[in-house]
């Protein structure tokens, strides 16, 4: 004959295998919710970083923007485009007068200082009003990049980068 244990009030109780096999289902549970917060927590940062840098490649593509397209009309056959927006620049590498270092709050530091971000940018010519025939008007595609400043080949460097383009027109003449 079996027996049933009853507490004082008549009522079964659990097991102590009833109440381990709920420890471990709920061991399970809490772990996959710990994974679930960790990787949220990185795509988080990650989502941080890359609106940090379209806001900084947004303010320096702004800045070339902004800049004025001549700086002497002396002579209105030719006149002298500003030195900002010269053709050059490189996205891939540190290219001289192309490129400008950020702290972790957005602010341009000089070469050589901490930086989280790096800011760097091409310019070209679309239209030459100086070619055979060419148009009276000049147009210039400036394309800026921002990324992380230290280049160590980690997932960071590839995601959470920033690519803008712009063009600038001036009339010639």
């Amino acid at each position: 004959m079996k027996r049933m244990m009853k507490n004082r009030s008549g009522r079964r109780g659990f097991s102590l295998v009833e109440v381990m096999i709920a420890i471990i289902i709920l061991s399970v549970a809490l772990l996959a919710l710990a994974q679930l917060m960790a990787l949220a927590t990185r795509t988080n940062a990650l989502a941080g970083r890359t609106t940090s840098a379209a806001s900084i490649a947004r303010a320096q593509l702004e800045r070339l923007k902004s800049a004025t397209f001549y700086t002497d009309y002396s002579n209105p056959d030719v006149p002298v485009i500003n030195g900002i927006l010269v053709n050059g620049g490189d996205l891939e590498g540190n290219a001289n007068g192309y490129f400008q270092f950020y702290d972790p709050d957005g602010l341009p530091v000089p070469a050589g200082a901490p930086a989280l971000y790096v800011a760097r940018w091409q310019i070209e010519d679309l239209v030459n009003p100086n070619a055979v025939g060419g148009l009276p008007l000049a147009m210039k595609k400036i394309t800026v990049r921002c990324l992380p400043a230290a280049e160590v080949g980690s997932m960071f460097q590839r995601i959470g980068d920033a690519v803008l383009v712009t063009y600038r027109t001036a009339n010639v003449g």
